[in-house]
């Protein structure tokens, strides 16, 4: 089935209801036009058949007679008085006697023997009333007939029958048809025309949407189109540019997403690559057999380090996916940021000892809603990670603030710091900001990572930026359950 564009619609229905208003229109006013003729024609016959009517009964008046009776009034005399009433009386005027019989006509001297008591305007006269009837000839026009009685001494003695033609709209059509044949074709063209130019006009802005959404299936999904033209149309374009931006926010967002996955996959490749040529290096070397006792248990060794890197790799794996990938069933209660410090502080007591780091905890906590041992291994990866950069016998601060409704904890320490291009970066996975750190100290860059995704999980987010004095600082903000002190030592 062939389809045809809005445009042709348009013109097609343009032009058919230009046609049908043209032609409803025309007939109107043609039909008001022989209306107004034929009640012109009406005034002037009743007038012209009253004249004579008050004529002939003058006439009969004076001599006493009746016309048709065979009385004193002969039809001489009748003639002779309508020859005297036609020069003034442009219709034709016949006199009609009691009996329906013409007794006289101006138009011929021979009047016709019918019976005209029979039409019922002739009836009507000869009963004192108006009379008065239109009949569609054959030659198309319209003959109308007006009958006035004639009386005479106080009785109805005839009646005066003036009758005329005129135009009809079948007249009008026949004896114009080649100049209405003229305007009906100058008419179409004017009307083809002007509906060429309104189609036009009135389907540019569906083109131009057309031709965008085009586009935009195409791949192009900066396209958007100009929002003009009827109100409809323009909805339909501010619909256009909302699903535009829509599907270019999270095409964006999916090819973004894409390359995370890319890059991941190629990072843990990566990753993967050194601890599994190191355990295949050592046991190749081992199943050789020529290797003394001491090389065997460095060997062994170098097996069992990059066996247990590839099992800590493997498990910030399954936490990075199992927090990134939670739906909302994190074990969420109100817990307090002061006691979650001080947790991981104690549980990395430890290690703290062996690096001769003291931890100085400051401010006051306020209550939030999380995972506790989500939140603990936040505070415990960022304070391990000060500890690691900072010297022996230094001292890592842990700060607990207020701001607004958020309660945040800092934890700074007096290392190196962070190279200003590395900051932007340094949450991403396998991201290392100190070059000195490789992966034989075992860390695999994913901490800060599954960090930032607790905090994320949980609401929050976390900062990092470098100290004036050195060092630098890590910051993790969280909404406050109930952020007024006294209403929380109240509860």
């Amino acid at each position: 089935m062939l389809r045809s564009s809005i445009r042709s619609r348009l013109l097609a229905s343009l032009l058919v209801v230009a046609l049908i208003a043209a032609g409803a229109l025309s007939v109107y006013f043609l039909k008001e036009l022989e209306g107004f003729a034929l009640r012109k024609l009406e005034e002037r016959l009743s007038a012209e058949a009253q004249v004579t009517s008050a004529l002939l009964g003058s006439v009969y008046q004076e001599t006493g007679g009746s016309p048709g009776s065979g009385g004193a009034v002969e039809p001489r005399v009748l003639d002779r008085a309508l020859q005297e009433v036609s020069p003034k009386i442009a219709s034709r005027i016949r006199v009609i006697d009691a009996h329906g019989r013409v007794v006289a006509d101006s138009y011929t001297s021979k009047p016709t023997s019918e019976d005209y008591r029979r039409r019922r305007e002739v009836e009507e006269a000869l009963h004192d009333r108006y009379g008065a009837a239109t009949r569609l000839l054959p030659d198309g026009h319209v003959a109308l007939y007006v009958t006035a009685p004639i009386k005479a001494r106080g009785r109805i003695v005839g009646a005066t029958y003036a009758s005329s033609t005129t135009f009809s709209i079948i007249t009008l059509l026949r004896n114009y048809r080649e100049k209405l044949v003229i305007v009906v074709v100058a008419f179409m063209i004017t009307m083809l025309l002007l509906t060429e130019v309104f189609s036009r006009w009135l389907s540019a802005p569906l083109r131009e949407l057309a031709t965008g959404a085009a586009a935009f299936a195409q791949g192009n999904m900066s396209v958007r189109v100009t929002p003009r033209g009827a109100r409809e149309t323009r909805d339909v374009a501010d619909a256009f540019n909302r699903m535009a931006a829509e599907v270019d926010a999270v095409m964006t967002e999916l090819r973004a997403e894409e390359r995370r996955k890319t890059r991941f996959v190629s990072d843990v490749s990566h990753e993967l690559r050194t601890p599994l040529t190191a355990i295949r290096g050592a046991a190749e070397t081992l199943l050789d057999g020529d290797v003394d006792q001491a090389d065997a248990e460095r060997f062994l060794s170098t097996i069992v380090r990059e066996s247990d890197r590839l099992a800590r790799l493997a498990n910030d794996l399954l936490s990075l996916q199992r927090i990134e990938g939670a739906t909302g069933e994190l074990p969420l209660r109100r817990i307090d940021l002061a006691e979650i410090a001080a947790r991981a502080v104690g549980a990395l007591a430890p290690l703290l000892d062996e690096r001769e780091i003291r931890v100085e905890v400051s401010g006051e906590g306020a209550k939030v809603l999380g995972d506790a041992d989500r939140l603990q291994q936040v505070v415990a990866n960022l304070v391990d990670n000060a500890s690691r950069v900072s010297a022996r016998g230094s001292t890592v601060r842990l700060e607990l603030q207020r701001e607004g409704r958020d309660v945040g904890l800092s934890v700074l320490d007096d290392g190196p710091g962070i190279p200003d291009d590395a900051l932007p970066h340094l949450f991403e996975r396998f991201f290392r900001a100190q070059p000195s750190r490789d992966r034989s100290t075992g860390g695999a860059g994913l901490g800060l990572s599954i960090a930032k995704a607790i905090v994320e999980a949980h609401a929050g987010r976390i900062e990092a930026s470098n100290r004036a004095e050195g060092g630098c600082r890590f910051t993790v903000w969280l909404p406050m359950i109930e952020p007024d002190a006294p209403s929380e030592a109240a509860s």
